[in-house]
């Protein structure tokens, strides 16, 4: 696309800047909505930035890409430990969410290499996307079947 070096790097920023406002602001939507169907909203989101990354022309929209995934991505990462306590109770939680964010660290260690190494083999990203747009679909699946835990009635 030629983008400069620095603007590139500039919108890695800007996805931590995105991520940092979902992280909070997504709390408001948890709680008219629920949690788990804002975790769904939020995977939706995050593949609907696909799309645009798919379609970016320019830096403009590549920008834009960056701060909505950034916003559906902190979301996420701020609802799965509500959803892991809703899920599980308060007794294991901490070995779930242990599991499930070294789960995620895997991914964010392997994922620029594997799309790096397919970007040098095909000259494009779009296979990349693509699988990221897959990817996504099973975790919208995913997140439609989250079900609050159902505490035992006496």
């Amino acid at each position: 696309m030629g983008i400069a070096e620095a603007q590139a790097v500039g919108l890695v920023g800007m996805i931590g800047i995105g991520s940092l406002v979902g992280r909070f602001a997504i709390g408001a939507l948890a709680d008219r909505f629920g949690r788990a169907m804002t975790l769904v909203l939020m995977q939706v989101s995050m593949a609907a930035s696909y799309l645009l990354w798919l379609g970016a022309g320019g830096y403009t929209a590549l920008l834009v890409f960056a701060l909505w995934f950034g916003l559906s991505y902190g979301g996420i990462v701020s609802l799965l430990p509500a959803l892991c306590m809703d899920m599980f109770g308060a007794r294991a939680v901490a070995g779930i969410i242990g599991s499930l964010y070294s789960g995620a660290a895997l991914g964010n260690l392997l994922g620029p290499v594997a799309a790096g190494a397919v970007f040098d083999v095909t000259g494009s990203y779009g296979a990349v996307i693509g699988g990221c747009i897959a990817l996504s679909g099973v975790a919208i699946w995913a997140s439609t079947r989250v079900q609050r835990r159902q505490r035992a009635s006496y």
